[in-house]
């Protein structure tokens, strides 16, 4: 599903794929993902316990959004000041930090006067879109992005639907997130298609809290304020582990899982 100022995780997936499938078909949820982002706690307060969470969060309003309206059909509240105020935000949260005026803020100001003029019907996914976008050049992904509304829709329940979406475009593998551990491999294997799940190790990085435990997870504009984005590219180099590994030559030239 789209997401909002995606994290790391969901680039390093866009990072493996060639071809990155939208499901703008499907039910929005309220608490879920799409329309908001976490970011840092401000700045000077102390990170509560691991119980607790360690993060806010940024999330767009919507306009008329009803519990069974498709993500596709979903408008912002072009009459909050929402892109104003999320600039504000992160200008504040990050503007000390290293690389946040220089890698960060022009694509992000160019970003929300974009977003403010959206409006209507399908302005969400537009601007889900948009902010998936923002540092795919200087992150070096280029996926080829498909609306799943774009497709055929004749399966209704998920694995299946997802395994169709493979067959459909010719392709032979579905690569996963870990939350998503309701797939079941049979209806890929059956389309020919194997299903795999993201194997990525989340790299600790400066966050500007000595002292204080990382908070992983965040949106990718706190690793971009704080880590120069050619460090962030190699992290999202495809490492060859497990079933990424290469088949030429003997096992044991293979890079360990």
């Amino acid at each position: 599903q789209p997401h909002y100022l995606p994290w790391l995780d969901f680039y390093e997936q866009v990072a493996r794929s060639d071809t990155l499938v939208v499901l703008d078909n499907v039910q929005w949820l309220r608490r879920g993902w799409q329309r908001r982002t976490r970011v840092a706690l401000p700045v000077g307060t102390p990170l509560p316990p691991p119980t607790e969470p360690a993060f806010q969060w940024l999330t767009i309003p919507l306009e008329g959004a009803h519990r069974d309206t498709r993500i596709g059909d979903l408008a912002v509240d072009a009459g909050a000041p929402w892109t104003r105020k999320h600039l504000a935000t992160l200008t504040t949260l990050y503007g000390r930090r290293p690389y946040f005026r220089a890698q960060v803020l022009p694509r992000l100001e160019a970003f929300y006067a974009e977003a403010a003029r959206e409006r209507g019907p399908g302005s969400l996914v537009r601007t889900l879109l948009a902010s998936q976008a923002l540092f795919a050049e200087p992150l070096g992904v280029r996926p080829n992005v498909v609306l799943a509304s774009s497709l055929a829709r004749s399966l209704p329940e998920k694995t299946e639907r997802l395994a169709d979406y493979c067959a459909q475009l010719g392709r032979d593998t579905y690569y996963s997130g870990t939350g998503s551990m309701y797939l079941r491999s049979g209806p890929f294997r059956s389309v020919g298609a194997r299903l795999l799940w993201q194997n990525f190790r989340y790299p600790a990085y400066d966050q500007g809290r000595p002292g204080e435990r990382f908070v992983v997870g965040l949106s990718i504009v706190d690793v971009l304020a704080n880590v120069p984005v050619d460090e962030v590219r190699g992290w999202l180099a495809p490492n060859p582990w497990g079933p990424f590994a290469s088949r030429a030559g003997p096992p044991g030239n293979q890079a360990p899982d």
